[in-house]
């Protein structure tokens, strides 16, 4: 059974009003130990913060015959805390951990048909598939994500306060999809998180901490 440890990083984020992060989002390994996760934070009046932080590996080109992929995540979150509090605003803390995984369908050359079409005449064109690719040789497909493990899901209204603290709780993402032969496949483990807040009517806060570790990822063609 084929074990990857992941080499492709990829971290992305967007805020607005009063929010960022107080933590470095470039996904980190110790080892074959993979980190993915932020510490998120939207303070009054308002803001927003939302992350995306993943480890990925290219699990090569599907095999002849074949016609599922399956990938599995098992994890723990060395961080795992969230909060949301209001007194007359809202708030929101939101963290998760998925596999997303990326198709890429070979380019397909033309070969001509004849080497010197008559006059006049339409030169035929075959068109060839080849059996393996690369991923510089494809063109993407479709993306494929798994349904979200939560970790973080706090969120209160008006006048509330919540609190959670999961460090060290492990976690399983994974992912069985169909598959063509012939196509290469990039899988990827994404932590999603967000925060958000506002306090124009009154005092809030939210914040999403997530250091979430896992090993080598399982991945199979079947």
């Amino acid at each position: 059974m084929p074990f990857a440890v992941p080499t492709l990083p990829a971290f992305s984020f967007s805020n607005w009003g009063n929010a960022g992060v107080s933590r470095n989002l470039t996904p980190v390994q110790a080892g074959g130990t993979s980190r993915i996760g932020g510490n998120l934070y939207a303070l009054p009046p308002a803001g927003v913060e939302a992350t995306f932080t993943a480890w990925g590996f290219r699990a090569g080109t599907a095999p002849r015959a074949t016609t599922s992929l399956a990938i599995t995540a098992m994890g723990f979150g060395t961080t795992q805390r969230g909060y949301a509090e209001t007194f007359g605003g809202y708030a929101r803390a939101y963290g998760d951990v998925a596999v997303t995984v990326e198709e890429f369908e070979p380019l397909k050359p033309v070969h001509s048909g004849l080497a010197h079409p008559p006059d006049g005449g339409e030169e035929h064109a075959e068109i060839a598939r080849p059996p393996t690719a690369t991923l510089g040789s494809v063109v993407f497909k479709r993306s494929v994500t798994s349904a979200p493990t939560i970790i973080i899901n706090q969120e209160t209204t008006a006048i509330g306060y919540q609190f959670h603290i999961g460090d060290g709780a492990s976690h399983l993402t994974a992912l069985v999809m169909p598959i063509t032969p012939g196509n290469a496949y990039r899988c990827w483990i994404v932590c999603r998180q967000h925060c958000i807040c506002q306090a124009v009517s009154g005092p809030a806060g939210a914040g999403s901490n997530i250091a979430f570790d896992f090993g080598p990822v399982f991945f199979a063609f079947a």
